[in-house]
């Protein structure tokens, strides 16, 4: 008898032992469901800068500070959810006035006003790196959980991959795919020319901007997509082959005289300001050059001041590599529509200026 009461007992032991795992089982299974779902409502991105970004399911507002990556975020449909701007973004002719109109946020030269984009509530802020203020405006952003991606154009290349993690930010991913296959095509049409091109055939030539020849300086383009753009289109960057790791250094007359390139390509945002820049240059050594001699000084406008600017860090870039093209190699070139290329850029992406 006593046996059976203690197996009895144990046995009821048992159950009662298997029932309240079982209970906490179950808790735990309620307990642990959020965490589990979490993933989903997030996702990760690895930015231009190498910074693994987590990005919320929902992006409904975002500032963006340089006129650039508002236009990519434009031609992506997600005008409306830019609800704050750096300072260049106001004067950019490529996005619509109730863009412009923003609140502005200042720019990472002069400073950025944090309080005001807090006060913006932004799911996340795009913004450039490397120079000015970006470290600090990224890090004061971040210490009060802000999602920041930061950006840069240091080729074509980064150009697609630009649009490809603004579209993965603003959750149009189609759309973007659809674009960077597109520009990528017409890179790649462009590339196919350009590597048949022997060495021999390929120009000398400085892609530059006058914009401090008040110090005596000239910014030569080199290690950045507005320089590499030469390479792509055939030619030898005189400036990147001295300085492959500078974007744009600072140099005087002296060293491009001893470069002596056979092309020169000066470009600026509007076509005043370039007139203005190469009169200045007229009684100078400048005029000693054999590009200026043999009348091969050419220029380009870049940036979003003009219409009919293509240089920039944009799906227009494309456009701009091709009038690059042109100019180093004219006759290689001579089949390439680059109006034509503009206006479907224009119709298929751009059609928010209309409206």
């Amino acid at each position: 008898m006593l046996m059976r009461n203690n197996e009895g007992i144990a046995t009821i032991k048992a159950v009662a032992v298997l029932a309240i795992i079982m209970i906490a089982a179950i808790g735990a299974s309620f307990t642990l469901k959020p965490t589990l779902a979490s993933p989903s409502s997030q996702n990760t991105l690895v930015d231009l800068a190498g910074r693994t970004v987590t990005i919320p399911q929902s992006v409904n507002r975002i500032v963006v500070l340089q006129s650039y990556w508002a236009e990519i975020s434009c031609t992506l449909g997600a005008a409306e959810k830019i609800v704050g701007i750096g300072k260049d973004v106001a004067t950019s002719v490529f996005l619509p006035q109730y863009v412009t109109n923003k609140t502005n946020v200042g720019s990472l030269f002069s400073g950025i006003n944090i309080e005001t984009i807090v006060a913006l509530n932004p799911d996340v802020v795009i913004t450039d790196f490397g120079y000015g203020k970006a470290a600090e405006t990224i890090q004061a952003l971040e210490s009060l959980n802000i999602t920041v991606v930061a950006l840069t154009a240091s080729s074509f290349k980064d150009h697609l991959s630009a649009i490809t993690i603004i579209g993965k930010v603003l959750k149009a991913d189609l759309k973007a795919e659809a674009l960077v296959n597109y520009l990528e095509n017409q890179y790649s049409a462009l590339i196919s020319v350009s590597s048949k091109i022997p060495d021999s055939s390929k120009p000398r030539v400085l892609i530059c901007n006058l914009d401090v020849w008040g110090q005596g300086l000239i910014y030569a383009y080199s290690n950045s997509s507005y320089g590499r753009a030469v390479v792509d289109a055939g030619g030898i960057n005189v400036a990147y082959s001295e300085f492959p790791d500078q974007s744009s250094p600072k140099v005087n007359l002296e060293k491009i005289l001893a470069w002596n390139p056979d092309i020169i390509i000066v470009t600026g945002r509007e076509n005043s300001s370039l007139s203005n820049q190469l009169n200045l240059m007229e009684g100078t050594a400048w005029t000693q050059l054999k590009a200026y001699q043999e009348g091969k000084v050419y220029t380009l406008l870049n940036g979003a001041k003009d219409r009919a600017s293509y240089y920039d860090w944009t799906p227009r870039m494309i456009v701009g590599l091709y009038q690059v093209a042109k100019i180093i190699h004219p006759d290689l070139y001579s089949g390439i529509n680059a109006t034509a290329l503009a206006a479907f850029l224009m119709q298929n992406y751009y059609g928010y200026l209309n409206s």
